[in-house]
This record gives C-alpha cells, sequence and structure tokens, in this order.
C-alpha cells in the first residue's frame, strides 16, 4: 500500500548530474517497506527502488529554514532529492524515519520472541549467516550462467525452458524456505514488461531471496536441522545436475565427432557450468 506519493527533482547519479523531476511514492507491505520512483505517475515501470531496510540516514542538505532538498544515504550511495516546498521535504523525512522505525520495531520484538525458544543468538546469527552465503552463492550462479547463450541453447536442446530449468534447485528451495522463514508463503510476482519469458523463473526466484532474507527464522528452528535439510536438497541438485552434465557431454562428443566448432563451444560451456553448480552444491552437502 503506497502511504504517500509527490514528485521531486532527483539529481542524476552520473554526469553531468541533472535534476530530473521523477514521481516517488514510499509503501508499506507485509514483504517490506521500501520506495518506488517512476519518471511518471502513469509510468508503469519503476526507474529504481530503495528499500527502508537498506537506509542509513535521511537529513536536510542544510540547516536553513528555506531549505527543500534532502539525503537519501544507503551503504554505497546517496540520493539526493529537492522536494516542491520546505513543508512537502519535512513530511516525507518524517514518514521515511516512521517507516524505518517501524521496521526496526518490528523486527526486534521478532527477535526478541526468537530469541527465548531457539538455542541462543550466537546459533541463530550462525543460521543466517550460513543461508546469506548459500543465497549469494546461488545469485553469482544464476548471473554467470543465466547470461551465457551456451546455457539456454542446451535447454532448448534437452526441451527446457531456459537456464534456469537445468539449474534445477528453486523449487526445493521454494519450499525449505517456506518451511523455515516465519511469513514465507507470499506470492512473487515480476512483470514480463522487464522480463523476458525465459528470465522469469530467475527474477522471481531472485526477488523471493530478497523479500525472504528480511523476515525471521520460525523460533523452534535448530542448526542441525537447517544443515540437514540444505544438506539433502544438494545431494539431490547434484544428482539431478549429473544427468544434465551427461547429456551435455554426449552433445559435446557429437560436436566433436561432426567438427562443428560453434557446437564444440556451446556444449565446452554448458559442461563448465554445470560443473560450477555440482561443486557448489557438493560443498554443502554433509
Amino acid at each position: 500500500m503506497a502511504l504517500i506519493g509527490d514528485y521531486f527533482y532527483k539529481e542524476s547519479a552520473s554526469f553531468p548530474y541533472l535534476w530530473q523531476k521523477r514521481f516517488f511514492q514510499l509503501f508499506e507491505e507485509d514483504t517490506g517497506n521500501y520506495i518506488l520512483y517512476r519518471a511518471r505517475e502513469s509510468d508503469g515501470k519503476p526507474k529504481g527502488r530503495i528499500p527502508i531496510a537498506r537506509i542509513l540516514d535521511v537529513i536536510p542538505y542544510t540547516t536553513k529554514s528555506t531549505e527543500q532538498r534532502f539525503k537519501i544515504i544507503i551503504p554505497n550511495r546517496t540520493y539526493y532529492l529537492k522536494a516542491m516546498s520546505v513543508d512537502m521535504r519535512m513530511r516525507w523525512e518524517k514518514a521515511i524515519k516512521a517507516s524505518i522505525k517501524k521496521m526496526e520495531d518490528g523486527k526486534a520484538k521478532m527477535e526478541s520472541k526468537m530469541v527465548q525458544s531457539i538455542e541462543d543468538l550466537g546459533t541463530l546469527t550462525s543460521m543466517q549467516e550460513y543461508l546469506a552465503q548459500i543465497n549469494h552463492g546461488m545469485r553469482f550462479l544464476n548471473g554467470i550462467l543465466s547470461s551465457n547463450e551456451a546455457y539456454g541453447k542446451l535447454a532448448v536442446h534437452m526441451g527446457m525452458e531456459g537456464y534456469f530449468s537445468i539449474a534445477s534447485y528453486a523449487p526445493d528451495f521454494f519450499k525449505l524456505y517456506r518451511e523455515i522463514y516465519t511469513g514465507a508463503n507470499f506470492k512473487v510476482e515480476v512483470s514480463l514488461e522487464n522480463t523476458s519469458s525465459s528470465e522469469l523463473p530467475k527474477e522471481r526466484f531472485e526477488k523471493f531471496l530478497m523479500i525472504v532474507e528480511q523476515k525471521p527464522l520460525i523460533s523452534t528452528l535448530k542448526a542441525v536441522t537447517l544443515e540437514k535439510k540444505i544438506s539433502d536438497i544438494a545431494v539431490e541438485v547434484v544428482k539431478k545436475s549429473a544427468k544434465f552434465r551427461k547429456e551435455a557431454m554426449s552433445v559435446l562428443d557429437k560436436a566433436n565427432e561432426d567438427d562443428d566448432k560453434d557446437a564444440v563451444q556451446v556444449a565446452d560451456e554448458t559442461v563448465k557450468g554445470i560443473d560450477l553448480i555440482i561443486e557448489f552444491f557438493k560443498m554443502l552437502q554433509k
């Protein structure tokens, strides 16, 4: 639900740093609080998104009573905005800070309840870090392999939609995360206007990871249970990937027999990509 919406002038992030008119909205939803901005209010596609959880501070440019400009500071970037009036600047500063506090209060309450029933805070932290490392690895695989045309070509050869079908781990992790995170049974929507149909599953999965990471783990979860669940998934992913690797090797052998250099390159790159998946998930096996 959008709490507030107004036009601002936003300084562009690159030279010559022009001030561009943009429509900003502040949303508060079950999946997290965030700011979206578009070129025009009527545009469907946003130009950018600022998660409230990442905002470090919201401050005016100067202490002048007539100051209409202010800064939204997040790690590695600062957004420079100019409101249409001082009242508008103050209203947005107040709304953003209230949204930040609401998220922090909610997170603190949930974590307080969790600490009472989970073995200890150290265990909770280690589980969160463990999952963050796994998610980082999956994002790395997604970014490297989904951008490789060779992987998509093999998927078509095997009658699949694209890279993400061969990667095979998404359904298992969707299921697991909905079991271990509180409030993770939400539906993920990704607009086709920004994404090709073959990229849609990957975008949906990565958006799911981004949202679910902001949610608390269930209070009864134990580290040994989590490790076993992930190990079991890793074993299955390696099995599936081994089958896909065998298919890719048969394509490679045929291409070598036919002396088809283009096909050799496609199959060779695909084998290397599958090997990356196998190597990563073997590390997760206990």
